[in-house]
């Protein structure tokens, strides 16, 4: 995979392109979670298809993750939110769609309040931009992460639960954690205040599982943002992309179809 430095850091990338040649595809960006995430999770559920649909599909590793590179410090929102833009400008991305998973979708809508005229529209899987009860929940998060992941008896369970790939990702996280200021820089990050959201006004589609503490916030956000359009999926927690890939798959594909005809019939 390419990497390239950006905002002062190698980041490591795919961009696929669509097997039609298309000339000037729509540009779709997805952005993946945090400690045991990277671009991989988007390759091996979504990305072929979003290609295959007429997508330019960018992938790409946050810092610290996967195969781009780890400083010791500096992980704030920002920090992620300005790889991101510096990142569409090595690869000459004007403007784009965004697909955020859990805290990828944090990054993005820190995107859009930040460069508006960069998203041109937004799909949140389980996330949330961020707010005082996000700082919260993060810091309790990535404490709990970094007391606990990679012990022995942790690495077991996992392992007996989930398998090896997730138990050896769970060890991975352990390490960034040690290794880096993050559980320390994230909780303190700039937040969003209601006005800030309620200007983010590019139409999202805000994917949660029905047995997730994230499905509550959904009527208030519909309240602050303009055209947020929200789905809560029965019976799925957390990790709605890999528990149903199919089914959100549909509903991107439908959404960025609508999304795409109501542009052309406003034009």
């Amino acid at each position: 995979m390419p990497a390239t430095s950006a905002n002062g850091i190698r980041q490591n990338y795919e961009v696929l392109l669509p097997r039609d040649a298309a000339p000037n595809p729509p540009t779709i960006v997805c952005v993946h979670g945090i400690l045991i995430d990277s671009l991989a999770s988007y390759y091996f559920t979504v990305a072929q298809a979003l290609r295959a649909a007429g997508f330019r599909v960018v992938l790409y590793d946050l810092r610290g993750h996967g195969k781009t590179e780890q400083p010791p410090s500096a992980y704030r929102l920002d920090d992620f939110v300005d790889d991101l833009a510096a990142l569409l400008d090595t690869l000459d991305v004007g403007e784009a769609h965004f697909l955020g998973n859990s805290f990828g979708g944090t990054i993005v809508y820190g995107l859009a309040a930040r460069h508006p005229h960069r998203v041109t529209g937004i799909v949140a899987i389980e996330s949330e931009p961020a707010t005082a009860p996000w700082s919260t929940k993060m810091a309790a998060n990535l404490h709990k992460a970094a007391t606990q992941l990679g012990t022995f008896e942790a690495t077991a369970w996992i392992t007996a639960r989930y398998g090896r790939d997730l138990a050896r990702r769970s060890k991975r996280a352990a390490r960034l954690l040690a290794a880096t200021t993050l559980e320390r820089d994230l909780p303190t990050s700039t937040i969003l205040s209601a006005p800030q959201i309620a200007e983010i006004a590019c139409p999202t589609l805000a994917l949660y599982g029905s047995k997730s503490d994230l499905a509550d916030q959904a009527e208030h956000l519909r309240t602050l943002m303009p055209r947020y359009e929200p789905v809560i999926l029965p019976g799925l927690e957390h990790s709605v992309l890999v528990e149903a890939p199919a089914r959100v798959l549909d509903l991107i594909l439908g959404w960025l179809a609508e999304h795409r005809l109501a542009e052309r019939g406003s034009a």
